[in-house]
């Protein structure tokens, strides 16, 4: 069944009535955030209203009404705002999650491992978008954040055991670190190797930024935003990277293709999925 959504009739493509008009308007301004959605929705209700009607059947897919979806597309893309700088973005990402039951202790865990691909930049743009108000903000809203079944936080699944006592690497952070890989996806990757190969320091203290930034978040977290993060940038290497991690720590086969096909229909169109057909194809096909 097609239905409705949102106060659109989706069943009628072709005619879009002023009462549905405003009744979608209306529900996009009913938790009072930013008013971007709300001029978005009115460009295309009122110029391409058949457009706008298959956008809410898309969006369906990936947010609202399913709060687990919410949580999910929205940690994603506090991730991807942060790359692009649109600070209008993180606020409205950043008020769907409390809205929605996440702490601001979890919101600030999905920045910081965020800035391990924003950098310096992209804590700029969330303090610019948020910084003044996270002093004030109380706790979170009942019920808290829900997540799929399954995904909880871990933070010693991240430890690979590097000795942080030394900025060295050492031979046993080397033995420590391959193993993690071998262990967790099956293989250490080239970016690693690389890494290990030309600068080891960097690649120790990046990967222990990496393996803190996650504490009371799902660990599927970070496979989940590197789906995003490799979808939009195109990299087959990273993201089939990501896909075997999630597989490891348990995201869905499901769940996966979500993370690739929301990036797709909100980042990149179909131009995106070359690249998930090149990573993870032969993976989806085989999951088990």
């Amino acid at each position: 069944m097609v239905g409705a959504s949102e106060g659109l009739d989706l069943t009628r493509l072709g005619e879009t009535s002023e009462e549905e008009v405003n009744a979608n308007l209306v529900k996009v301004w009913s938790w009072r955030g930013p008013l971007y959605e709300m001029y978005a929705n009115s460009l295309m209700l009122d110029y391409a209203p058949d457009f706008a009607k298959l956008h809410r059947w898309g969006s369906d897919f990936f947010g609202r009404p399913s709060h687990a979806n919410v949580i999910l597309l929205s940690s994603q893309n506090i991730h991807s705002y942060m790359m692009l700088g649109w600070e209008t973005g993180i606020l409205n990402e950043f008020i769907t999650l409390r809205r929605n039951g996440m702490s601001k202790e979890k919101l600030m865990e999905l920045v910081m491992f965020s800035q391990l691909y924003a950098g310096m930049r992209g804590l700029g743009h969330v303090f610019r978008a948020v910084g003044e108000q996270l002093p004030a903000y109380g706790p979170p809203v009942e019920p808290l954040a829900p997540f799929p079944d399954g995904w909880t936080a871990d933070p010693e699944a991240f430890k690979a055991g590097l000795d942080l006592s030394t900025r060295d690497m050492t031979a046993a952070d080397r033995k420590a670190l391959t193993e993690w890989y071998e262990k967790t996806i099956g293989y250490l990757p080239d970016s690693i190797l690389f890494g290990l190969k030309y600068h080891p320091e960097f690649v120790k203290v990046n990967r222990a930024k990496w393996e803190v930034a996650l504490k009371t978040l799902p660990k599927q977290i970070a496979p989940y935003l590197m789906l995003r993060h490799h979808t939009i940038t195109g990299s087959r290497e990273g993201l089939r990277e990501a896909a075997l991690l999630g597989k490891a720590w348990g995201i869905s086969r499901e769940q996966v293709i979500k993370g690739i096909t929301g990036s797709a229909m909100y980042f990149t169109g179909f131009e995106g999925l070359y690249t998930a057909f090149a990573a993870v194809d032969d993976l989806l096909e085989s999951w088990e």
